[in-house]
């Protein structure tokens, strides 16, 4: 059976030769009211505040699902290009072994002209792993600031215990 305040200070005692004093008893019940009020407004504070941390909670989870496909993503994108860098030197690699047979007297100028595209690519590519660097670095500062958000959260959610 649920007891609510109003139960309390609506019971009614059947009356006995030398009973409780009726004064005593009321006031009792009224002082057992007001707790279970309390009490009752506190479990509603509670449900509240469970409600709001639950809802935080979903949002923490996206954010951690969003960066988590964002840096799968990154990790893609870097071997992505690194496998496209690779087989554009071997292309050009390749090219270059099969005109420098069939035309010997511009070997010398051929062969410098490759290794300044070989320079090219390695300088683009130490571009672009320098931005991914970056990039992966920004998205970990991200990360941590969304560690210091909880810790901050951790403190309020102490403090309000």
């Amino acid at each position: 059976m649920i007891l609510t305040p109003q139960d309390i200070q609506g019971q009614v005692f059947n009356k006995k030769v030398n009973g409780y004093d009726k004064d005593e008893v009321k006031q009792f019940l009224v002082l057992v009211s007001e707790a279970l009020e309390g009490e009752i407004i506190e479990k509603e504070k509670i449900r509240k505040k469970y409600e709001k941390t639950k809802e935080s909670l979903l949002k923490f989870e996206k954010r951690e699902d969003i960066l988590r496909d964002t840096l799968v993503s990154a990790q893609r994108f870097s071997k992505d290009i690194k496998k496209n860098s690779e087989k554009e030197a071997e292309i050009v690699i390749k090219e270059s072994e099969m005109k420098g047979e069939e035309i010997i007297n511009n070997a010398i100028i051929r062969e410098k002209s490759i290794k300044s595209e070989i320079k090219n690519l390695k300088f683009k590519r130490k571009e672009i792993e320098s931005d991914l660097i970056n990039m992966l670095n920004s998205l970990k500062e991200l990360i941590e600031s969304y560690h210091i958000e909880d810790s901050d959260f951790e403190k309020v959610e102490y403090i309000s215990k």
